[in-house]
């Protein structure tokens, strides 16, 4: 039977998908966001789901081993703050890069180098597709509005 991740991935998928076919009927300009996220939602999720179902082949993990693999729910939470605080503080421009590179050094324990590797390409993708292609203004956090 399927796991509890394959079955989120599947109803993930089927969001992304379900929001994509849903603005395929809406105007030009109204349908471009949605597809702008559904569409690599999707990709993401069906990758997800190949991943999941190969996962199932290979034997099961011990309890014990699951329990030392996955992070406690306090540190869950504290990340989720440190990302709102971040991205409060400092905006979407400056925050955004700054937390994910500290989540990906710190908390997924990866070398720098792929920490500012994911930190840079947080910041490509919040300036290129929001402020360059897009053309919107985003959140610039409440320490630089009152700093500037």
């Amino acid at each position: 039977m399927f796991s509890g991740r394959t079955i989120t991935t599947l109803v993930m998928l089927a969001i992304f998908a379900g929001a994509s076919v849903l603005a395929l009927d809406l105007p030009a300009k109204a349908r471009f966001f949605p597809l702008l996220i559904g569409i690599p939602g999707a990709l993401l999720c069906a990758w997800q789901l190949v991943l999941d179902l190969r996962r199932a082949s290979d034997p099961p993990e011990t309890a014990a081993q699951e329990a030392g693999a996955g992070r406690s729910e306090a540190e869950v939470f504290v990340w989720l703050a440190l990302f709102f605080g971040t991205l409060a503080g400092f905006g979407f421009i400056l925050g955004a890069p700054l937390i994910v590179t500290a989540f990906v050094r710190f908390s997924s324990r990866e070398s720098w180098q792929n920490a500012l590797f994911a930190g840079a390409g947080t910041f490509a993708v919040m300036y290129g597709v929001f402020i360059w292609l897009l053309e919107l203004s985003l959140f610039q956090g409440l320490v630089l509005e009152w700093l500037f």
